[in-house]
């Protein structure tokens, strides 16, 4: 560094032109100097015992994903260390080179550096070279601030030759290439590189070194990004000394001039899977200081996977629009949490709509109601307990309670009244009547206690108020809410064959030696029965194939759950497959507002949709896969849906129902009876379902329709044939046929009754 800021000012005045007056100064400078330099070597030598220890640079904290690639670090200072050894002699020497080549020589100040400096500046009027060393810049970064002033010089010389008896060259050297800063937040010659061209520095070509050790100098003044002509300059100018010292050739040099930058384009700023990883900070708290997680260099390796986090991104994105709360925040607000139900890995976590607007995390943090994201539980009970199966009916009706606030009467959302229905159909169109009758036939301490061992931690269950009531347990009015991820995981019961498994973010932690600090391995229980879990899922399939939640349908099995709480302040979808488990939810930070866009109430149906975009894209590389089914399930009974019963040839529509084994009904239904309606000589006797609905005289049958027996044929009253509801694959733009030209994010599955399909083929996309 320069020795003299106000030369230049000092020889402004004509005075000091006169070349002896120049010599004098000359003499008098060198002479203060050599004073105060022997008052520092004395100071030094007379002080032993108050040898310089350099404190543990500052490291960036990294996160690796679960393929165990960086995704993203964390710092104070974005430091990799490196050792010197794996440090390229090429970098090693381009540094000394140009910033202090007697590094080897001096004692930790250089006199014949400073005279020369201060000759430069002497000739120069000004602020032109600088003479400090490699260990004095050590200690000004380490020790002290950038602040330029002459104690500061004293100081600066002082430490350096305390830090030379303290340490070897090598040791110092290693220090200063992992502490000195490079620009754009990088310090160190790793974390640099890695910034700059994408790689370790062990992997850097010479031109590329040659750049690098030109940047300490002015980080800012020679960035290849902002200013890359100032940076190609520098780079010749390390090449030209490294060609003065004798470490490369002018051949060799003049080689390295004519390469190109080669730097990585500078790419936007925010740390990826933000919220995922501000989880794990506060997560990690139990065993790490968050000063400590920023800046201990550790090694933390993770359960998130990228393409399912890019999926995750992508869709919370389609909720676009909403104004400013007045905090600042975009309401309404989103999160998505997805797990792995079969390790409770936990693949992509979003918390917010913009992590840059808001850090509250609503996938952990937000307690919210989850309306009818509730029933499930319910229903788990129900049909566990034996007493209830899917076929069971029950009567949809108005039924009132007495309460200390007065007589409640609970209402459907569609404020309607369905008469006799089945369980399942009263669970896909998710009946709020239905399920206050379970809660009310089983006992809300029933439905708690399943709820409980599924996952539900936060229900209250003592003092007032608590969840002990019809509204909370069967429609979601919880005292003290739910968050996402905590729903999401009680859900994982029912999609991994009954087994609970506590959700996992951090797989292993290593520090900065590559010492294994903490390790984490899935935790499981059994909540459920095997098959009860099976029959739940199998009408939760049924919620997506035809009831509340067909904006969620992809093309694989799946299963799930819509929630909308009163007055719209919360919309929920809970879903999942065999291979993946997530939840959409979304609604305002101020839980007593709705969630509206534009004046248009939000509810399950957008949240359902979100999910189905989102979990498309994260099994885009996963084959589809089918719930196994248990020993203990019988399926394909035929009933009649209005008895529950047995079907016989009278029953106008049957239904193909699935049973725990033991609670199949046994008798027939004797709702319908023979009747003169039907002609004598015409019976309605086939006892079974025709396989193939498709006559020859129907046409080939189309390649996108596919055929589902066990989806409730009825019988056509034309015919006596049963007919059954059939999946059909359509262009979502046109309505009808799909083919392979159209867009895959506009193919959507359909059903319909047996005849009524589309016929025609997309004319849309050609």
């Amino acid at each position: 560094m320069p020795i003299y800021k106000d030369f230049k000012k000092l020889f402004r005045n004509n005075r000091f032109q006169n070349t002896e007056l120049t010599k004098y100064i000359i003499i008098l400078g060198t002479a203060f100097f050599g004073v105060m330099l022997g008052f520092i070597l004395v100071l030094v030598i007379g002080t032993n015992h108050n040898l310089v220890v350099l404190p543990a640079p500052k490291q960036a904290t990294i996160f690796y994903d679960l393929n165990k690639k960086e995704f993203t670090r964390i710092f104070r200072e974005n430091r990799l260390e490196v050792p010197l050894h794996k440090i390229p002699d090429f970098m090693k020497k381009a540094i000394i080179n140009t910033e202090d080549n007697r590094f080897y020589e001096h004692s930790g100040i250089d006199l014949k550096a400073i005279a020369r400096a201060f000759w430069v500046d002497i000739k120069g009027r000004g602020y032109i070279e600088g003479g400090s060393t490699i260990t004095q810049q050590l200690a000004r970064n380490v020790l002290l601030t950038q602040k330029k002033a002459f104690s500061r010089k004293i100081q600066e010389a002082f430490l350096a030759i305390s830090i030379e008896r303290n340490y070897t060259k090598d040791e110092i050297l290693e220090r200063y290439l992992n502490q000195i800063y490079f620009g754009h937040g990088s310090y160190g010659v790793e974390a640099a590189s890695r910034f700059f061209f994408g790689k370790s520095v062990t992997e850097l070509e010479p031109h590329q070194m040659a750049l690098l050790a030109g940047l300490p100098k002015n980080p800012s003044g020679y960035s290849p990004h902002t200013h890359p002509e100032e940076a190609l300059a520098r780079r010749a100018t390390v090449l030209d000394q490294m060609v003065k010292y004798g470490s490369v050739s002018p051949e060799e040099a003049n080689l390295y001039k004519q390469k190109p930058l080669d730097v990585l384009p500078l790419t936007a700023g925010g740390r990826k899977a933000a919220y995922f990883v501000d989880y794990i900070i506060q997560s990690m708290k139990k065993i790490l200081t968050e000063e400590e997680i920023y800046t201990g260099g550790y090694r933390i390796y993770t359960t998130l996977d990228p393409v399912v986090q890019e999926a995750a991104e992508e869709a919370a994105a389609m909720l676009d629009g909403g104004e400013p709360d007045s905090n600042g925040v975009i309401q309404p607000q989103l999160a998505i949490v997805a797990i792995d139900p079969r390790n409770g890995y936990i693949k992509a976590m979003i918390g917010g709509r913009d992590f840059a607007n808001t850090q509250l995390n609503r996938s952990v943090a937000a307690y919210r109601q989850c309306g009818s994201a509730i029933k499930p539980f319910v229903y788990v009970a129900a049909i566990d307990s034996r007493l209830y199966t899917p076929g069971s009916i029950l009567k949809d009706e108005e039924i009132i309670f007495p309460t200390p606030q007065g007589p409640w009467s609970p209402q459907n959302y569609d404020k309607q009244f369905r008469g006799d229905i089945s369980l399942r159909q009263a669970l896909e169109e998710s009946v709020n009547i239905i399920a206050v009758k379970l809660v009310e036939s089983l006992g809300p301490s029933k439905v708690i206690k399943y709820a409980k061992q599924m996952g539900l931690k936060n229900l209250v269950v003592s003092g007032e108020p608590n969840d002990l009531n019809f509204s909370s347990l069967a429609l979601g009015g919880l005292t003290k809410g739910v968050t996402p991820l905590e729903l999401t995981a009680a859900y994982s019961p029912l999609a991994n064959q009954g087994v609970y498994v506590e959700p996992i973010a951090v797989l292993e932690v290593r520090d900065s030696n590559g010492n294994k600090i903490f390790e984490d391995h899935p935790r499981k229980k059994i909540a459920l029965s095997e098959n009860t879990a099976y029959l739940i899922t199998d009408m939760l399939r049924g919620v997506i194939m035809r009831g509340t939640g067909r904006g969620a349908m992809i093309d694989r099995p799946v299963a799930g759950k819509t929630g909308t709480s009163s007055d719209y302040t919360n919309a929920w979808f809970v879903g999942y497959t065999p291979d993946l488990l997530a939840s959409v939810w979304i609604g305002n930070d101020a839980q007593k507002l709705p969630a509206k866009i534009n004046d248009n109430v939000i509810g399950s149906a957008t949240a359902a949709r979100i999910w189905g975009a989102f979990m498309r894209k994260a099994l885009v590389q996963t084959p589809p896969s089918n719930f196994p089914v248990p020993s203990g399930i019988v399926s394909g009974v035929e009933i009649c849906p209005n008895s529950g019963a047995l079907a016989t040839v009278y029953c106008p529509e049957i239904n193909y129902e699935t049973y725990l084994a033991g609670t199949e009904p046994t008798e027939s239904c004797i709702l319908h009876q023979p009747s003169a309606s039907l002609p004598n000589d015409n019976p309605y006797t086939a006892p079974h379902f025709d396989p193939d609905p498709y006559s020859p005289e129907d046409g080939p049958e189309p390649e996108n329709i596919e055929r589902q027996p066990a989806l409730n044929p009825s019988p056509s009253p034309q015919t006596g044939r049963r007919k059954r509801q059939i999946i059909v694959r359509i262009c979502s733009e046109s309505g009808m046929l799909s083919t392979d030209n159209c867009p895959q994010n506009q193919v959507m599955t359909e059903i319909f009754t047996e005849g009524e399909e589309p016929k025609e083929k997309c004319n849309v996309h050609q």
